[in-house]
């Protein structure tokens, strides 16, 4: 097994920085994406088939009781 060469061990002074200046940064607050044209269409589908789909199971549900 080779060493990496970029692997270091030790805490460079570098990564020190970074890390003092991003534990201080606020996290950014995050927006939803507009959703358009044939993605929105699919979710709509993919309800539907979702709602179809529970009303055949309660449908066989029920049958299947007698």
């Amino acid at each position: 097994m080779h060493p990496k060469e970029d692997f270091r061990s030790e805490v460079t002074p570098e990564f020190l920085a970074f890390l003092e200046e991003e534990i201080h940064q606020e996290p950014r607050p995050l927006a939803r994406a507009p959703i358009r044209g044939g993605i929105q269409i699919a979710f709509w589908g993919l309800r539907i088939y979702i709602v179809t789909m529970l009303i055949m199971v309660t449908i066989g549900f029920a049958r299947g009781m007698h």
